[in-house]
């Protein structure tokens, strides 16, 4: 069944220039299907995501709105809807997003949530960070519509949760001048501390690299060996293990002046070998 998105604004009484909520509306709809089309795209195929309206609240302004049939899949278009919700989740407690890092942390979360969707169809998804930042400043400009007092909030009709959109976020960067450095793509074998597996699902899991002192999260590509690392088939890794394997990652370089280098995209692609017992994870200063 499809899930239908409902994103409600609560204006304030007696508003003046009534107009700017309705505008405000129309950018939160372009806003979540503009970061829906990216989410589409991070899985590499052709798919369009595109909303249509299936009924308007009184009382607030409400718009009821589900992904267009036949456009995509029904668990993809599932998977999308539910991603936005959950980018609201992760704008909730932040004030500003200024930087191509913080872009980076926010894309490697929705990736994470796309990955352990749970259906077992899900690919790897690759979200182009300029693109989402052109979509995250379209979600800015919603938020600036509306004026002290007002709120607007992000839900999945029929269930009870309901996500309220931080409408202080801002967007302070400019995409047309993020991500325009270089990004390599690295092959490597390395050694890692895992400082947070995942027991459930195809998360992320938060890694120390020895090599490099970086520290970045990465999935699993190694599906057999999650398998059987999730199944208890495999010891569970302790804090003075070692995982041994085989790594893919982007290190994406700045301009001068613009930022550090951070990692994005890494995948354990094959799980060499558990060293048990041989180290002592500690905090480290990461090179990326």
């Amino acid at each position: 069944m499809h899930e239908t998105l409902k994103i409600k604004i609560n204006f304030a009484k007696e508003r003046q220039r009534p107009a700017e909520v309705f505008q405000a509306m129309s950018s939160y709809i372009e806003a979540y299907q503009a970061i829906g089309q990216v989410l589409a795209n991070s899985l590499g195929g052709r798919d369009e995501f595109a909303l249509q309206l299936v009924n308007v609240e009184t009382g607030s302004v409400a718009s009821v709105l589900k992904a267009v049939p036949g456009l995509l899949s029904e668990w993809l278009g599932n998977a999308l809807i539910q991603s936005g919700v959950s980018l609201a989740a992760s704008l909730s407690d932040i004030e500003s997003t200024d930087t191509e890092e913080e872009v980076n942390k926010l894309a490697s979360e929705l990736e994470t949530q796309l990955a352990k969707s749970g259906t077992g169809q899900m690919a790897d998804p690759s979200i182009d960070r300029h693109e989402f930042a052109i979509a995250l400043s379209k979600l800015s400009e919603a938020n600036k519509r509306l004026i002290p007092g007002e709120s607007a909030s992000a839900s999945i009709v029929g269930t009870d949760k309901v996500t309220q959109i931080n409408t202080h976020w801002r967007f302070n960067g400019n995409p047309s001048e993020m991500f325009l450095g270089t990004t390599e793509a690295h092959h490597v074998v390395d050694k890692l501390y895992v400082r947070a597996p995942i027991n459930i699902g195809k998360g992320a899991w938060s890694m120390v690299s020895i090599t490099t002192h970086s520290r970045y999260d990465a999935r699993i590509s190694d599906l057999a060996w999650l398998e059987n690392y999730q199944g208890g088939l495999i010891q569970a890794i302790g804090p003075k293990d070692v995982m041994e394997a085989e790594v893919s990652l982007d290190i994406h370089t700045p301009p001068p002046g613009k930022g550090k280098p951070f990692i994005s995209n890494a995948k354990i692609v094959r799980v060499l070998k558990i060293h048990r017992d041989v180290g002592l994870q500690h905090e480290t200063s990461p090179l990326y």
